[in-house]
């Protein structure tokens, strides 16, 4: 009975560590092989991930160091005046001081034999017919890309002994990256001969949801003879895309960081009550996006979660039914006048290509300058407007009568929630003296996230109005400082006036 005990206990802890993440595009026939979601049970390690952003093709390019550089030790904004806190500097002189120590647990768990990887994937089951559109058994990597079938996965197979190098850089890229995408990698050599992974071997897989048959190849196989962090990231970020997918806060920078026009479908989007109204347009965006390949990208975006972009296309889809199709480029912003058909869709394209469409150039309102000089994301020293939450005053803070209220929920070690402090501190300080706005953020890792509030990653930025505070809107908009004024200015339930 001991021995069983210890063992159920082992088996537990292992268990609470585990942390999934995503897949996404795949590159030529050549980086296939075998069964394209592989089959079999192997013992591995899963990362908790998040990625950055992509660039070229295959080749050198994928040399380099990482592009941006770091790691996560010491506080690349400076003090924020006391703000963001420990470590991090912080959002104000309050409990929001907690972004220093951060979570100390690893990012993986190590899977040892084939009994505890049974085990672990077996615990949740995978809808049969699910398993069944990919032809699989219950197996290391359907399981696993499965188990969030909208995001892309990066899959390593390493020597222990021989790619001990690659396995650290493997390791430091799915840290940096680890509530954007899924990493997992094995050492078992059975495994690696399952897969047929004679030497080091990463592979990057699209997201299964949005894979098809005919148009995609599911993976891609990372081309260096090692795992170099800057090059890894590039190369899976590239292979990210499928030829049409689903356009999301998450994706959106996979989307923006290929450099090529970025042309998108607005409609409603609802994958579990209308997986088929979705699938009908991009089967129809298909036949048109497989003749612009390495021209444009092609996307749809839910119309209600980025209802705030659709003034920036002119597109008005008032409707329920309402579809509309728009382009972007940088600033440049394009619409699609006729209604959508594949004919019709061809024809926009192919203008647009030809240079025969006018766009509409998005300003960028003018910031007051910094009191030191310093460019737009570096921090000024001054006092920061965020509210800092903590269990005790969250809902004194939010749920406030007669307020709109911006809360981010952040972790003192994710790479994102550093890029965007400085961001959202002038957007604190763009609302200060608007008495009914409240940009308020919270350490998720220090505090309890409150009931009926989703966050899946970091940050997560919900807006609760005034007087629905029950139903919190997320902000999957771009995370720039004018995107998100002119997100509170449309959704704010209290008017404002002349405080701006």
């Amino acid at each position: 009975a001991a021995v069983i005990l210890m063992v159920a206990v082992v088996v537990a802890l292992c268990l609470l560590a585990a942390s999934p993440v995503r897949p996404d595009d795949a590159l030529g026939e050549e980086y296939g092989g075998g069964d394209p979601y592989g089959g079999g049970v192997v013992a591995l390690c899963l990362l908790a991930a998040s990625p950055v952003r992509p660039d070229d093709a295959l080749g050198e390019e994928y040399g380099g160091g990482d592009p941006y550089g770091g790691g996560y030790g010491g506080d690349p904004y400076g003090g924020y005046g006391g703000g963001y806190g420990g470590g991090y500097g912080g959002y104000g002189d309050g409990e929001y001081g907690g972004y220093g120590g951060g979570d100390t647990t690893p990012p993986f768990t190590m899977l040892e034999d084939v009994d505890s990887v049974q085990k672990f994937l077996l615990d949740e089951e995978t809808e049969p017919a699910v398993l069944g559109f990919f032809n699989l058994k219950m197996s290391f990597s359907s399981k696993f890309l499965l188990d969030e079938e909208t995001e892309p996965a990066v899959l390593g197979f390493f020597n222990e002994e021989a790619h001990q190098s690659d396995i650290e850089v493997f390791e430091a890229v799915a840290a940096a990256n680890r509530y954007d995408m899924r990493f997992a990698y094995s050492l078992n050599d059975e495994v690696r001969a399952h897969f047929k992974a004679k030497g080091m071997r990463v592979d990057v897989y699209k997201p299964p949801r949005f894979v098809s048959d005919k148009f995609d190849k599911p993976k891609a196989r990372y081309p260096g003879k090692y795992v170099d962090e800057g090059g890894l990231t590039k190369f899976f970020q590239k292979s990210a895309l499928p030829l049409v997918g689903q356009k999301t806060w998450k994706s959106n920078d996979r989307y923006e960081g290929t450099g090529l026009p970025v042309v998108t479908l607005f409609t409603a989007v609802d994958l579990e009550k209308n997986s088929k109204g979705f699938d009908y347009y991009a089967n129809r965006l298909r036949k048109v996006a497989v003749d612009f390949k390495e021209k444009l990208v092609f996307n749809i975006g839910d119309k209600s979660d980025f209802e705030y972009l659709l003034d920036d296309y002119d597109l008005e889809l008032t409707d329920k039914k309402d579809i509309g199709v728009g382009l972007k480029l940088d600033d440049h912003y394009y619409h699609m006048e006729d209604s959508f058909s594949v004919d019709n869709l061809r024809v926009f394209l192919e203008k647009y290509l030809a240079g025969e469409l006018t766009p509409k150039i998005k300003e960028t309102p003018s910031e007051p300058p910094s009191s030191h000089g310093q460019d737009d994301d570096e921090d000024d020293g001054t006092p920061s407007a965020v509210v800092t939450l903590t269990n005790d005053n969250f809902n004194e803070v939010v749920m406030a009568e007669g307020t709109d209220v911006m809360v981010e929920f952040y972790a003192p070690w994710c790479g994102h929630c550093m890029q965007l402090k400085p961001t959202y501190k002038k957007l604190a300080g763009v609302f200060e003296a608007v008495p009914s706005v409240t940009v308020a953020a919270m350490d998720a890792t220090a505090h309890d996230i409150p009931e009926g509030f989703d966050v899946q990653g970091y940050p997560t930025i919900l807006f609760l109005a005034n007087g629905a505070k029950d139903k919190p809107v997320s902000y999957d908009g771009a995370r720039e400082l004018s995107s998100m004024v002119s997100f509170i200015k449309t959704n704010a339930a209290v008017e404002i006036n002349d405080e701006l």
